[in-house]
C-alpha cells in the first residue's frame, strides 16, 4: 500500500477525532483583528473560537492573507527533506488565489522530477465542505488508493460539493466587498437571512432569502434533502458562534433521516472572518 499524506489548509473545518484518527495534517493560514496579525495553525478552542466571533460583534476589524508560493516551500521544507507524498485540499480558487500558488508549487517541483510530491485539489469550496472531502480522501487511501488515484478521485468528487448557508449579518460580506452596502442594509434592517451557496466555478452566490433564522435553516435543509448523493451519507453542519441554530438544523435533518451522520463544528476564523458571527453552513456530497 502506498503511503502518503493528507493536508488541508486552516479554512478547512473538520472535527478533531477525524483529524487524529486519519492523521489528517494542517496547513497554516493567517488572519487578522485590528491589522494585530495571528497565525492560524492548529484547532482554536471554544473559548477562543468565542473571543474571535465576540471581536466581530464588538465592531473590530477582521482580515486575511493567501499562502504565498514562497510561504509554500516555507512550511513544506521538512516534507521536501523526507521526501513525503502529500494529497492537498486548498480553499476554493474562485474565493483565493491560495489555490493558484499552491499549484505553482506543484508544477515547480513536478518540472525538478522532484522525489517529493505534493498533489493540490481545488475543493472549489470551505469550511466544512474541504473537511469532507480530506476524510472521503483518507478512507480511500485506507481502502488502499494510490496517490494518483485518490487525486484524480477527489478532484472529480469536489465538482459535487454542495454548500448551503445563511449569513446573520451581510455587513461582513460587505466589508470584503461581496455584496452592495444597499444590500446589506436593507437585509439587516428587515431580519433578512440572505440563503447563499457555491457555484460550480467555487464562487459565491445568492439564491433566496428568508426571514429569520428559523426559515433560513428550514431552506438549508430543503436544499440538502433534493440534492444530496444518498451513498454519502456524512454531512457537516458548521456555525459561527451559533450553537443553537446549529443544532435546529441538526434536528430538521434527523427528523426526516435519522441515519444522516453529521458533524457539526465551528467556522474556523480565515471563513468566518468574511461571514461573520451566526452563520450556519451545510456540507454534503450532492448528486453526480
Amino acid at each position: 500500500m502506498e503511503s502518503y499524506k493528507i493536508f488541508v489548509d486552516l479554512s478547512a473545518d473538520i472535527t478533531d477525532e477525524i483529524t487524529k484518527k486519519y492523521h489528517i495534517g494542517f496547513m497554516p493560514m493567517n488572519y487578522s483583528i485590528d491589522d494585530k496579525e495571528y497565525l492560524s495553525d492548529k484547532f482554536l478552542t471554544e473559548e477562543e473560537m468565542k473571543r474571535f466571533y465576540q471581536d466581530m460583534k464588538d465592531g473590530k476589524v477582521t482580515k486575511t492573507s493567501q499562502i504565498t508560493p514562497f510561504m509554500y516551500k516555507e512550511l513544506l521544507k521538512e516534507n521536501m527533506e523526507n521526501k513525503d507524498k502529500i494529497l492537498y485540499f486548498s480553499l476554493s480558487s474562485g474565493l483565493s488565489s491560495t489555490y493558484n500558488n499552491a499549484k505553482l508549487v506543484e508544477e515547480e517541483l513536478e518540472e525538478d522530477n522532484s522525489d517529493f510530491k505534493f498533489k493540490v485539489v481545488d475543493s472549489l469550496g470551505a469550511t466544512g465542505g474541504i473537511g469532507l472531502l480530506a476524510e472521503i480522501a483518507a478512507i480511500n487511501r485506507e481502502n488502499g488508493m494510490s496517490l494518483e488515484d485518490n487525486y484524480k478521485f477527489m478532484v472529480e468528487l469536489a465538482k459535487r460539493g454542495e454548500y448551503w448557508f445563511y449569513v446573520d449579518d451581510l455587513k461582513y460580506l460587505k466589508r470584503g466587498g461581496r455584496v452592495s452596502a444597499s444590500k446589506a442594509f436593507i437585509a439587516t434592517t428587515l431580519n433578512i437571512k440572505p440563503i447563499m451557496s457555491i457555484n460550480d466555478e467555487g464562487k459565491l452566490f445568492g439564491f433566496g432569502k428568508k426571514i429569520g433564522k428559523k426559515l433560513a435553516a428550514k431552506a438549508l435543509v430543503e436544499k440538502y434533502f433534493e440534492t444530496r448523493d444518498e451513498k454519502y451519507s456524512t454531512i457537516y453542519v458548521c456555525h459561527g458562534d451559533d450553537i443553537n441554530s446549529a443544532n435546529y438544523v441538526k434536528k430538521l435533518i434527523l427528523e426526516k433521516d435519522s441515519n444522516v451522520n453529521i458533524r457539526m463544528t465551528q467556522i474556523c476564523p480565515v471563513i468566518g472572518a468574511h461571514s461573520g458571527p451566526g452563520t450556519v453552513a451545510l456540507c454534503h456530497i450532492g448528486k453526480e
